[in-house]
């Protein structure tokens, strides 16, 4: 080999140890970034990805980017999602991050005592998520949960639940859906040995009810043990939510004796027996407590207006104690 190649062939190794290690400064220094979202969609390529960078920071050109990743074997190790960046964040932070795939996480929270159409509600304004026309009609989110039931009410678990932005409404729905068949399976295989109720699904009906008459957890058992005491007498529950429920968007906010007497299915002081289903999404302690109520003596309860209630025998006890309470709270009234 003469003596030029060689020389020759040391300028080449000697640039390109230069360019390496000025690529490797360059990777590690901070960057100016315009946006504190990188968003590498399914099926991007490198070129897509180095191109992303460029458009959201100080960089001139993706050339660099390319070229790091490359050298450093990561090219095909890129994972598509939606990752939080920042001013001060350098390239190599930058595609670790996306190699890892360490994606953006967004959570949405059902509340205890939300109805079904709340939780639609919540899903149909949470950002962001995948979203198809139609993914959220009913007859498409019973099959994605595979029942029967004819209505969704108080199928999905109150819970907060992660997400990423490729997930979907039906994903999410699906997962809820899963958490509240384990929750009301362990309700139902502890409940007590002489439950009246038949099936896990009227537990389910009962403690939907609990969730929106209690306003303290403490109560939820006693309360629930009033309702089976009216089961067994065959007495009517005469639940002024499950009256609510029924009446839909005419109930406005005020509960009148119109309303009491208007017959729905779901009017508890017109009909015998539990609701056709549950009237909200019960969390653990309801569910416990329709699958363990108190055992005693009472048939009445009557809001005290601090979110306790006032328990009664007999209907003069509570008599009594409506008139009690109405004057106070009048009193109260500015």
């Amino acid at each position: 080999m003469s003596k030029h190649l060689l020389i020759g062939i040391a300028g080449v190794v000697s640039v390109l140890v230069i360019c390496v290690t000025y690529l490797q400064r360059w990777v590690l220094e901070p960057r100016v970034l315009h946006s504190n979202v990188l968003l590498l969609d399914s099926g991007s390529s490198l070129r897509d990805f180095a191109g992303t960078i460029t458009l959201i920071s100080d960089l001139e050109s993706p050339m660099p980017v390319m070229a790091w990743v490359m050298m450093t074997g990561r090219s095909s190790s890129l994972k598509a999602g939606e990752y939080k960046v920042s001013t001060g964040d350098s390239i190599e932070e930058i595609v670790a991050q996306v190699v890892a795939g360490k994606v953006i996480e967004h959570s949405i929270t059902f509340p205890e005592g939300f109805e079904f159409r709340d939780i639609i509600d919540r899903l149909n304004s949470a950002e962001p998520l995948f979203r198809e026309e139609g993914d959220l009609s009913s007859n498409l989110i019973k099959q994605a949960i595979g029942t029967d039931h004819e209505l969704l009410e108080g199928l999905f678990f109150p819970d907060t639940y992660h997400y990423i932005r490729s997930d979907t409404p039906i994903s999410i729905l699906r997962r809820a859906n899963k958490v509240l068949k384990v929750k009301l399976q362990d309700a139902w295989s502890g409940k007590d040995n002489d439950l009246l109720l038949k099936s896990p699904y009227e537990l389910l009906i009962l403690a939907s009810i609990i969730e929106k008459e209690a306003v303290v957890a403490h109560e939820k058992p006693r309360i629930s043990g009033v309702f089976i005491n009216r089961l067994r007498e065959n007495m009517r529950l005469q639940t002024d939510p499950s009256v609510i429920y029924g009446l839909g968007d005419e109930f406005t906010g005020d509960l009148t004796k119109e309303h009491l007497a208007k017959d729905t299915p779901y009017n508890t002081y017109r009909r015998n027996g539990l609701p056709p289903s549950p009237i909200s999404c019960p969390g653990w302690d309801s569910l416990f407590a329709a699958a363990h109520p108190e055992q005693h003596g009472l048939f009445y309860f009557v809001a005290k207006g601090d979110g306790t209630h006032h328990f009664s025998k007999t209907f003069e006890e509570h008599r009594q104690a409506v008139k009690t309470y109405q004057r106070q709270n009048e009193s109260k009234t500015p």
